[in-house]
């Protein structure tokens, strides 16, 4: 649970109450993909468990999640069973297929081959903080949160209004400037820089620059810095809890947490365990968020 992180902020108009978000939500229930869809979307109960509740309330936090299921043909199997129609109207009727019917050739193929194709499901946890107005999603991948935003907005109602968490300072100017300091003092106390990053510079081909299992306080570093390449990607570390790697989109990836910050849990005690991890994980990574912001210097605060 929450290996990455996409950051947005919701506005007022948002449920004051879980009970609200969860009847939001069963407008919008996940059902399987049928025989000939493609694609199906929907609200699954955090807790796996069948007709559970839909947003699980734990220590103040809301807790949901969103699944995305999709069947997939491969092109040249469809590509395949077109031609043999194609192939048998020109034997039965001495033609061959238009360009129009050759599409419509295709689209019957893939309907044709849909019921046999093996469906993936993806599931994406999504956690609101009600009180700082946060809704962070365990995805960086833009298409599925789209995904899961465009529901909630849905769903939520007239005048519900949800972005992309902003701060006074870019990510990429902050960590330009913790990579050019010649001392580590000029970081947050909260924070130190771990070992990997990458550099890009500006233009048609810009250059780029990877370091792993490197030391970041040199001076190569700082010339490619004044150069005018700057961080896309930065490892650090957050109180000796929390390693992860922030973006110059404020995504937060590879997100590990340090030996002895979870609690063993009774292996028995499903719900028991449900709920700690996720207690512990938002504790934890609220208190990362917070102090994050404040380093790129406090939000942009919604209207």
């Amino acid at each position: 649970m929450f290996k990455q992180l996409k950051l947005y902020q919701i506005g007022a108009a948002w449920p004051t109450a879980a009970a609200q978000l969860e009847e939001a939500l069963a407008q919008e229930p996940f059902t399987p993909c049928t025989a000939t869809q493609q694609r199906s979307t929907g609200w699954i109960p955090p807790r796996g468990e069948a007709h559970g509740a839909l947003v699980e309330a734990v220590d103040g936090d809301w807790i949901a999640r969103f699944q995305i299921e999709t069947k997939s043909v491969p092109g040249d199997a469809v590509r395949e069973h077109a031609e043999a129609a194609a192939a048998e109207i020109e034997k039965t009727t001495g033609r061959k297929p238009g360009k129009k019917e050759l599409r419509d050739l295709r689209d019957d193929a893939l309907q044709a081959l849909l019921p046999s194709a093996f469906p993936r499901r993806t599931v994406v946890t999504a956690w609101i903080d009600p009180v700082r107005r946060w809704l962070v999603l365990d995805t960086c991948t833009v298409s599925k949160a789209d995904e899961l935003v465009t529901s909630l907005v849905r769903v939520a109602g007239k005048g519900f209004e949800v972005r992309l968490l902003h701060t006074q300072q870019t990510p990429q100017a902050v960590m330009a400037a913790w990579l050019a300091a010649d001392s580590a003092d000029k970081l947050p106390d909260a924070f130190h820089v771990e070992r990997e990053c990458e550099l890009k510079g500006s233009g048609d081909e810009p250059a780029l620059v990877r370091f792993s299992r490197h030391d970041l306080a040199t001076d190569e570093i700082r010339q490619h810095i004044a150069e005018g390449k700057l961080p896309t990607k930065l490892a650090l570390g957050w109180q000796g809890r929390v390693a992860f790697t922030l973006t110059h989109t404020f995504d937060l990836r590879r997100i590990a947490f340090q030996e002895g910050v979870f609690e063993k849990t009774d292996a028995n005690a499903d719900a028991d365990r449900f709920e700690a991890d996720v207690a512990l994980a938002t504790g934890e990574l609220g208190g990362l968020i917070t102090d994050l912001v404040d380093a790129l210097g406090g939000l942009e605060r919604l209207t």
